[in-house]
Parts: C-alpha cells; structure tokens; sequence
C-alpha cells in the first residue's frame, strides 16, 4: 500500500499488540515451535508499521494489495512475489470462499408468499462485497436488503458474510426496520477497521403491502407503481460510520403489481467500450421501457442490456440487481 490511513495503522497494531500478548503467554505455559515463528511474525509486523514499511513487498518493495493486509496485517510479500506453492493455496483458499460465499446468497427453490423475485449477482472477482438477501418473515411479508461493503476482495467478502449473519440472525427477533438497522450498525461498528462500511436498502413488507424502506447512503431505489417509476433517494448515512445513528423510515403503501428495483455501483458504473458509464439514468428508462414485465424477464432485459453496452470491457465491479414484485399476500413465485 502506498499510502495507509493512520486510523488503521493504529488499530492494527493495537490488534498485533493483542496478539503479540496471547502468544507469549501460550508460549510460556507450552513451549512450540509454530508459537515461536508467530511471535517472529508479529514482531516484524509492528517493527514494519513503527518504521513506515507496513504494507510495502519486503521481496519487490511494491505495494501490498490492500484487501490482503485488512484480512491479515502479517502479510509482508505482495501476490506477484508468492512462491508457486503459496500461489496454489492462496488459489485454492479463494476457490474455497467463493464456494462459501455462493451458498449464502438466496438460493433457486427459496419462495417467498406475496412476492415474486429475481436477481442478477456477478462478482468482479473470484469474491466480491456485495450482498443481497429477501427473508419471509412468516407472515406473509417480507424482509430485503442489498449492501454494497466499502473495498473489493478477500476483505469485503468478510465483511458481506458478517452482514448476513448480522440480519439473519435480527430477523426472526421480529423489531421495526428502524430499531432493527440500529443494532445491526452497533454490531458492525464493533467487528469492523475504522475505515470500512457499507451502503444498504433494507426493507420490511408486511402481507397487506405497508412497507417500510430505509436508504442508507445507497444507489437510489426505483419504484415502480402503475405507469410511473420513482427514485427513492437515500436519506441517512452508510452503515458503521458511526455507532450511534439513527435510520428515518420511509412509509410506502404498494399496490399489487407494484415493482422495486435495487442494485449496486457495478451496474450503474459499468463502461463501454470509450470509458462511459451505463448511469442511473439509463436503468431507469429501461425500467420504463420494461415495466410490464415480471421480474425474470425484467433482470434478463437488464443484463442483456447491460452486456451489450460493457461490449468488451472487462467488469471492474460487482454487479448486484434485485427485483421485487409485490403480487398480493396469498401469492409465492420462486426465487431465480
């Protein structure tokens, strides 16, 4: 890293400090070898933050990728400088969480009454930071969200879990959306580095369509109600800036048939061929153009779109899309 915020140079070596602590008292109630190496590591790691070197390659002296040093601060060689056999491990280590990650994603045969939903999901990499989830709430309503964590890789990845923990585990307790977002952000703020956060759109449905939305530092959310889409613009800060904050609820009545469509940068900040983006603007008119249209064929008309216009440009982001139809509190439609 060239440059390294000093909020988290502080936290990691408070962490380091830590851990320093635990190995060397391990280390005397049982002697080992692996502690010893350990200790070495950590030794290096505050002696590379206290001299300036943390997060420079001790073999190229080029900068570490960042996502890696979030993830583990003793990581001294960048990836380039990785042995093959470190390189295959690595491999098979992201290999391994990509797997994880697919499995904590809505999945095809999830129903959910009252609803029908689709989504489109692409990582940019073999991990990715975004999240998104739709929870029955056994009811007949229904809970949603999507959140886009600051940073890409092995980092944000963590982070994404962490958050799908976090509001599984919320649910069921059966709080209001303003209560529920305001312990979620406690507990992020409390197992998160200073510098990270997430932007997010969570919601709550209940059977009879009186939903309650909350934009925190997110894309606009489009709403589809009859003929006529709207933005639902965000109106409070991110999640985990701030351990105390507070989440304004919008109010919405929908009306059968009524679509909502969220989705994250990598849709909106895909580019052509010539470096322009696809913009807000232009999902919205396809929304516009697509209304109709249930919400399979809606996210197949926007990814198709959206291929057509990134042409061969390689994605540089990950690309969430959800859409949600409220079809009535006696209907279920299958998640695709």
């Amino acid at each position: 890293m060239a440059t390294i915020e000093s909020t988290y140079l502080q936290t990691a070596r408070e962490q380091l400090e830590t851990r320093l602590e635990r190995l060397e008292n391990l280390l005397q109630q049982q002697p080992n070898q692996q502690v010893e190496r350990l200790i070495t590591e950590v030794d290096r790691a505050i002696e590379r933050i206290d001299t300036g070197h943390f997060g420079v390659c001790t073999v190229c002296h080029e900068s570490v990728e960042a996502d890696r040093l979030m993830h583990d601060p003793l990581v001294s060689v960048c990836l380039g400088c990785l042995s093959p056999a470190q390189q295959r491990a690595l491999e098979y280590d992201l290999e391994l969480a990509a797997r994880i990650q697919s499995g904590l994603l809505p999945q095809s045969d999830v129903r959910i009454p009252g609803w029908a939903v689709a989504f489109h999901y692409q990582p940019a990499g073999v991990v990715g930071g975004d999240y998104f989830d739709v929870i029955g709430d056994g009811r007949g309503g229904a809970y949603f969200l999507v959140a886009d964590v600051a940073g890409k890789g092995v980092a944000a990845a963590m982070l994404s879990a962490n958050l799908r923990a976090m509001f599984r585990a919320l649910v069921p307790l059966g709080l209001d959306v303003e209560n529920l977002l305001t312990h979620a952000n406690r507990l992020f703020s409390e197992s998160k580095l200073p510098m990270q956060y997430a932007t997010l759109v969570f919601g709550h449905s209940n059977a009879a369509g009186e939903l309650k939305l909350v934009n925190a530092g997110h894309l606009p959310i489009l709403l589809s109600s009859g003929n006529k889409v709207t933005r639902v613009e965000s109106n409070c800060l991110p999640l985990g800036l701030f351990a105390e904050q507070e989440f304004p609820v919008k109010s919405v009545h929908l009306q059968m048939g009524d679509t909502l469509v969220l989705y994250t940068d990598g849709v909106t900040e895909a580019q052509d061929d010539n470096g322009k983006e696809y913009g807000i603007a232009k999902l919205q008119a396809l929304f516009e153009e697509c209304i109709t249209k249930c919400p399979e064929e809606l996210v197949k008309c926007f990814r198709e779109r959206l291929q057509d216009y990134r042409g061969a440009t390689e994605r540089a982001d990950d690309e969430t899309l959800l859409a949600l139809q409220y079809v009535g509190p006696t209907s279920s439609t299958m998640v695709s």
